[in-house]
């Protein structure tokens, strides 16, 4: 790097030598401007002009670059513009043409220098068509006071039709940076990117290749080093899934941060999901299985994956052939439709519980996935006859419900609140339910205080017991099935308030053991007759 004493430079700085101009000229950036940028950033926003100039489609083929001694060197031919696209923080050979570009700020190439020279200690030349140019520093005075700045010496030539850029005093470690720096720009021969899904103007999906993603490379914290996601043409971030998403048409506001944030990556998919066609939705759809279940957990939860589930559902359901394809591959999919009433969710817990007991492995899943003409979890159920069935007690079921009854008033005096009038006896008569008893309740208009302490919210109107029960060998099955019922005046099976109701009785039945073998005898002595 060369640092000039140049205090008063005539003629804007021109000299003329054998018939060829060569200037000094100031950028008016002062040396000690507060930015710090990585050697990483420095090699992206230097390739970054090169990339831009011959575009993602031409990269492979017309990008050169090569390194020996400390010399990075790197060009593409047929590329020409002039030196003055270099001179002003803001000015890019890209301002009429921001779509197609990696360029975010117009001012990669200044900034850069100044970090490379000043902080790296590396010396920068760059030529085009017939000029090149060194960067440098030069002592100036401001106010009366001397500041350096960073300057350009440029010097015409003979005209070239290349533009080269030569970097001076990198060291193997800064080579390093420069190759995984190629890896954040989108191009199809990335070796990052594997087998092409979908591929439009707004974008292009790939499945994630084996190699590596580099240590130095952008990426999101919540998902960290696997799939990879492409903004306008730039590595900015990761993603959860074997997927390289590139979405071209992206702004980026923040410019002192290199990756995108978690909510940022959904956002992202979000859009892709409304550009490609039914094939890749369902290609990205089965990459992203783990969330064919997941629903928003608050109202507005930017970070749910699930309006990106719902949005590749409806592609692919606007395809015969990709909805036959996908039930084809994944025919054991149990949509859950939302939960609106009390009745709804008292069918879909028996109808979970139906599931839990069946050697055919369904998948739970959300409801869009009707939009495919899947049945729900409650109409498979339902056609299985999953769902409990009742009848009204014979003779000797309601001899059992009565045995149970007086267990119940003997034992329990004054714990369930009910010892004037029991509830309903019902049956369950089909067999394929999986709930051995149930209970419908009613919620008290104020809670009572039983006499251990427990507050009943709870009335119970029915109990129902499963009719196979009723058998010589059933009798603890029903008493325990009819005391956990009856512990339902405390709260649903999972609240705490029905966990301690039916631990204290738990241990009342086991502290009365004698009573409770008295009234097995009266159960068996109905079924010897």
């Amino acid at each position: 790097m060369c640092w000039m004493r140049c205090r008063n430079i005539s003629d804007n700085g021109k000299e003329q030598t054998a018939g060829r101009i060569r200037m000094i000229i100031p950028l008016n950036i002062v040396t000690t401007y507060p930015v710090r940028w990585t050697r990483y950033k420095v090699f992206r926003d230097f390739v970054q002009n090169f990339y831009d100039s011959v575009g993602y489609g031409n990269w492979k083929e017309r990008f050169c670059f090569e390194y020996s001694n400390g010399l990075l060197r790197m060009w593409v031919e047929d590329v020409c513009f002039s030196y003055e696209w270099l001179l002003h923080i803001g000015a890019s050979t890209k301002t009429t043409n921001s779509h197609d570009n990696a360029g975010y700020f117009g001012e990669g190439f200044k900034i850069a220098s100044l970090c490379a020279v000043r902080d790296y200690g590396w010396q920068i030349e760059m030529s085009s068509g017939n000029w090149e140019l060194s960067v440098m520093c030069i002592e100036q005075e401001i106010d009366r006071s001397a500041v350096w700045m960073l300057a350009y010496d440029v010097k015409e030539r003979e005209e070239q039709k290349r533009s080269c850029l030569e970097i001076t005093f990198i060291g193997q470690d800064d080579y390093q940076i420069f190759r995984e720096v190629l890896s954040a720009f989108y191009y199809p021969e990335n070796l990052m990117i594997g087998e092409k899904i979908w591929e439009g103007r707004e974008g292009a999906v790939y499945t994630r290749s084996g190699v590596d993603y580099g240590e130095g490379l952008p990426y999101t914290d919540d998902f960290g080093r696997k799939g990879a996601v492409f903004c306008a043409y730039q590595l900015l971030g990761s993603n959860p899934f074997n997927l390289v998403v590139c979405l071209h048409h992206y702004k980026k506001e923040d410019r002192e941060r290199n990756s995108l944030y978690s909510f940022e990556v959904v956002k992202v998919f979000q859009e892709l999901a409304y550009y490609v066609d039914a094939y890749g939705a369902m290609r990205m759809l089965e990459t992203m299985r783990r969330y064919w279940n997941s629903n928003p957990r608050k109202r507005i939860d930017i970070d749910s994956w699930s309006p990106v589930i719902d949005r590749l559902i409806y592609k692919v359901s606007q395809s015969q052939d990709m909805t036959a394809c996908f039930r084809k591959k994944y025919p054991d999919l149990l949509p859950q439709a939302p939960i609106y009433t009390i009745r709804d969710k008292n069918r879909r817990g028996q109808a979970r519980a139906w599931l839990s007991i069946q050697s055919r492995k369904y998948l739970l899943v959300k409801g869009q996935f009707q939009k495919l003409g899947y049945k729900t979890l409650e109409e498979v159920c339902e056609e299985c006859g999953g769902f409990v069935r009742n009848d009204q007690a014979e003779p000797r079921e309601c001899k059992g419900f009565e045995i149970l009854e007086n267990i119940t008033r003997e034992l329990y005096s004054g714990f369930f609140g009910c010892e004037q009038e029991f509830p309903v006896r019902r049956i369950i008569c089909n067999e394929s339910a999986s709930y051995h008893g149930m209970a419908k309740v009613y919620r008290k208009s104020k809670p009572v205080m039983n006499n251990s302490g427990l507050s009943i919210r709870y009335e119970i109107g029915e109990i129902y017991l499963k009719r196979s029960i009723f058998s010589a060998n059933g009798y603890f099955d029903a008493l325990a099935t009819y005391i956990h019922e009856m512990c339902h005046v405390f709260g649903g099976d999972s609240s705490n308030a029905f966990s301690q109701g039916l631990t204290v009785a738990m241990e009342t039945l086991l502290a009365n053991a004698p009573m409770i073998e008295k009234y097995r005898q009266q159960w068996l002595m109905q079924y010897r007759e």
